[in-house]
């Protein structure tokens, strides 16, 4: 009897972490549909605002750049670096800011020393994120003597990655909060309500813990 209740207690935890990142995905269209095309007052662009916190923050030796072969806008500490998609790049719009003054924020936390590999991380998750239907379907055609067990040790690995994810999330949480208050004590953040601001920089958090969701394929074929 124990036996069934923690199968059933496990494939909860597992659907709840297979759910999360579309979860956050939903709360990010509802932001976006919201606020996402408002423009940034002081009519800055996205690149420009990364700039500008890396002045401030006096790392100087990070560069800006724009790339349209990447998956998603990243910080990477190894070159050093912000790569930003066209549409974060030129864009000038209170979301594109945001999304940018967060990446400049782990530039921040890098030189503070309190940034871990988060880049590598979240390549793990879009891969994860890919391939884990895969997976769970091989668990499903396992031999009907291991299908219990397989799901059941699915279901743990995916409780397991998706706490680590949610854990990491507070250093993506900090980084944007060090890009508003930089944009912030620039001004460059006048003219926009509280409700604006406080949208902008949680959609730009969501979008981190969305990735298993939005970088995949079975996510486009879905719908987005």
């Amino acid at each position: 009897m124990w036996q069934a209740k923690f199968l059933i207690l496990a494939l909860l935890l597992g659907g709840l972490a297979l759910a999360l990142p579309w979860l956050a995905y939903r709360r990010l269209k509802s932001l976006s549909r919201k606020h996402g095309r408002v423009l940034l007052v002081r009519g800055i662009s996205g690149a420009q605002a990364a700039r500008i916190i890396l002045l401030r923050g006096k790392i100087e030796q990070v560069d800006v750049d724009e790339t349209s072969l990447a998956i998603t806008d990243y910080y990477s500490a190894f070159e050093p670096a912000i790569k930003l998609s066209p549409e974060t790049y030129h864009g000038r719009t209170l979301f594109d800011v945001a999304r940018a003054a967060r990446l400049a924020g782990h530039a921040l936390q890098h030189r503070d020393r309190r940034l871990g590999s988060q880049s590598s991380w979240d390549s793990f998750m879009i891969l994860w994120g890919n391939g884990w239907p895969f997976l769970l379907l091989a668990f499903i055609f396992m031999k009907e003597g291991t299908l219990i067990f397989g799901l059941m040790t699915f279901s743990v690995l995916a409780a397991i990655l998706a706490a680590i994810h949610a854990a990491k999330h507070r250093n993506i949480v900090d980084a944007a909060r060090r890009g508003r208050a930089e944009l912030a004590a620039a001004n460059l953040l006048d003219g926009h309500p509280r409700e604006e601001l406080d949208d902008a920089f949680t959609a730009a958090c969501l979008e981190n813990l969305a990735l298993p969701y939005t970088r995949t394929w079975w996510g486009m074929l879905v719908g987005r």
